[in-house]
């Protein structure tokens, strides 16, 4: 993953409740923190995650691959570089590095996302996203302004 061009930072401080008996964090908080850093970039182009809910639409992770590589520890801050792509105009690809203070890279995360719409009782992958749904997740795609 280039970190050169259009990635999303979050910075987070592991906390007691993000790790283990031994103060390592805890496999779980990594999931967190990448939901965290997406609904963060979704914020930052203008769309909050509530919003898009409200109208009947979600973004489920659909596949996960997370490779650890280094250990974080409590009181440690946490850089994660996260990049976008949407594929086949209904995937969206997000590939996140978490980077320790130093630069060296404590893990990689590889996740898939969709789009579904809430109907009624019923869930369905939106398979003609929305031009707005659309645009911000090509914003996404770009990467931060400035």
């Amino acid at each position: 993953m280039s970190l050169i061009n259009n990635h999303w930072k979050l910075i987070k401080i592991v906390l007691p409740q993000h790790t283990d008996h031994a103060g390592v964090m805890w496999h779980g908080s990594y999931l967190k923190f990448l939901e965290e850093g997406r609904i963060d970039a979704l914020d930052k182009v203008g769309l909050s995650y509530s919003k898009l809910s409200k109208n009947g639409f979600e973004i489920p992770v659909i596949s996960i691959q997370l490779k650890y590589k280094k250990s974080f520890i409590h009181g440690e801050k946490v850089l994660l570089m996260s990049q976008f792509k949407l594929e086949n105009k209904i995937r969206l690809n997000c590939q996140t590095l978490f980077l320790k203070s130093n630069g060296d890279v404590g893990a990689e995360a590889k996740i898939e996302l969709v789009v579904v719409k809430k109907i009624n009782d019923s869930i369905k992958l939106v398979r003609e996203l929305p031009v707005q749904i659309k645009n911000v997740l090509l914003m996404l795609e770009e990467g931060p302004k400035g």
